[in-house]
């Protein structure tokens, strides 16, 4: 976004919502990967933003119940045999999931619908992929070479990688710096898929300038970047156009130790009450001699030893108990920290895709709703076997949409369309409440016409990337929608209310869960 002198004019596209660190989002106690599986070739682009579904294999049951996912068992299949089967669960804008069920009996089988061989060798491909992500993201990681050099900070030096998307300069962490490298790799892949960069122009522009990524591993590298560069935002990251430099200052490596200290304190309390339990025998012992030696009857003794025993059993059973979630709540807090740090990147990465797809290649620029709404639907969007999966909204930015939109408040789509960068910067000249209002208003136009009414496709991005002497904002939107504004605008605002929590963009069951069922769990 274009600042004013006083900070050289630079452009920066900010995130929002984002405005706490990370560390003020957790309390310690005390007491999530991805397989990539090449896409298709493409030979046309993309006709919307959204993936298709995966094709799956389905089983029907005497019971009337419908699975779908993979039948594991070799073609053709005996009319009397009994089948394996994984289904694979695909929740709306959540990770998918696969359950392994024991082999279904033939008995219990009204049809199963296979697909062809290449379809059906694809989607094993894909399971099998997905099962094996873990190793597969643990293989990517450490395939990936960083070197030492000095960094910006006097007091410490960066890791540094170079790969086919970006550089990367890090102080932080090097297995977070791995992570990041892999995740940001993902993510332009993914957004290459499903917008795929120009391999034929007519009258080709120069490749773009190598993207550059400051990962800083403290808030005090942070703030003193924002001060070389001469801006000062309350964002955790943000990209300068200008300079091809996407920046991140992640609270991860706090959080991270924050957490490492936390489960040492827990395994010491753990140690402390396995040493109590060894000696439990010797202390009863001393304590029946004790009342043996006070003159406590037989019976009396034999009571007071029992209680005692099942109070320490009830104590360290709690104990246990109170350890053990506590350690639940420290993962917890350790992915949620991960998934917001992916969140940032997300967003950032695509204005950076963007910037080489559309502005860099071909001069113009994509309109300011358009590129921050899309920043936010990609944040949170699921990436999944190399792809981006676009079927569900965020909730809570829906949730603080619909408040916007029943307050009253809610500036009319017009004023949002034609927002200059001014009304999109938080923490700099604009006011926090209007580029609040104008980023919420984006996220649901971008979401809607990306997901709910797919008007959004490569080619209708291309027609709205325009040098400023063309169409005006408001003349070019209608021409997208095939509708003048205001009768969109009432539409939209009434499917924006209508929607309730995660709005479910495609139809699917929930699962129909087999007897002792093995849910395969997914990673963060």
């Amino acid at each position: 976004m274009a600042l004013s002198e006083a900070v050289r004019g630079d452009v920066f596209h900010l995130s929002f919502m984002r405005l706490k660190t990370v560390s003020k989002m957790f309390g310690w106690c005390l007491a999530g990967c991805l397989a990539i599986v090449p896409p298709a070739a493409f030979t046309d682009e993309p006709r919307s933003l959204t993936t298709a579904a995966w094709k799956l294999e389905s089983i029907e049951l005497t019971d009337g119940r419908h699975l779908a996912g993979l039948v594991i068992d070799p073609d053709p299949l005996d009319a009397s045999s009994d089948v394996g089967f994984v289904q694979v669960v695909r929740p709306p804008g959540k990770p998918m999931y696969l359950i392994a069920w024991a082999r279904v009996g033939a008995d219990r089988i009204h049809s199963v619908e296979r697909l062809p061989p290449a379809e059906h060798a694809l989607l094993k491909e894909r399971v099998q992929a997905f099962r094996d992500r873990g190793d597969i993201r643990g293989n990517a990681e450490a395939a990936i070479h960083l070197a030492r050099k000095p960094s910006g900070d006097p007091n410490a030096e960066a890791w540094c990688y170079e790969g086919e998307w970006f550089a990367v300069e890090s102080t932080a962490d090097p297995r977070l710096t791995r992570q990041s490298i892999v995740r940001l790799t993902q993510m332009f892949d993914a957004l290459q898929a499903l917008l795929p960069l120009r391999t034929s122009d007519a009258n080709p522009s120069p490749p773009p300038a190598t993207l550059r990524v400051r990962l800083c591993g403290t808030a005090s590298e942070y703030k003193a970047l924002q001060s070389e560069i001469g801006i000062r935002v309350a964002n955790p990251a943000f990209y300068v156009p200008s300079r091809r430099l996407l920046v991140a200052g992640s609270d991860m490596p706090a959080v991270i130790e924050q957490e490492r200290i936390a489960s040492e304190a827990l395994a010491a309390t753990e140690q402390r009450y396995s040493e109590l339990d060894r000696t439990l025998d010797e202390g009863i012992r001393r304590l029946a001699a004790d009342l043996d030696k006070q003159g406590v009857p037989v019976r009396q003794r034999s009571e007071i030893v029992t209680r005692t025993r099942l109070r320490w059993q009830r104590e360290q059973s709690q104990a246990r108990a109170r350890i053990e979630a506590a350690r639940r709540h420290n993962a917890a807090n350790v992915a949620v920290a991960r998934q917001s740090f992916y969140g940032w990147l997300a967003h950032e990465s695509w204005h950076a895709y963007a910037d080489s797809r559309w502005v860099k290649s071909a001069g113009g620029s994509l309109p300011l709703w358009l590129d921050e709404g899309l920043a936010q639907v990609f944040e949170t969007a699921v990436i999944e076997a190399g792809e981006l999966r676009l079927d569900a909204a965020d909730p809570n930015r829906l949730i603080l949409l619909q408040e916007l939109l029943h307050s009253g408040q809610s500036p009319p789509l017009a004023h949002v369309l034609c927002a200059d960068q001014e009304q999109f910067l938080i923490g700099h000249s604009g006011a926090a409440s209007t580029s609040r209002q104008v980023y919420l208003m984006s996220w649901g136009l971008a979401f809607h016409l990306a997901l709910l009414d797919p008007l959004l496709s490569p080619a209708a991005i291309e027609a709205l990337v325009a040098p400023t002497d063309r169409i005006e904002p408001i003349q070019q939107f209608e021409q997208l929608v095939g509708m003048p504004i205001n009768q969109f605008e009432t539409m939209w605002r009434a499917r924006m209310l209508s929607l309730s929590g995660r709005e479910l963009l495609s139809s699917q069951n929930e699962p129909s869960l087999p007897p002792a069922v093995m849910p395969e769990a997914t990673e963060p």
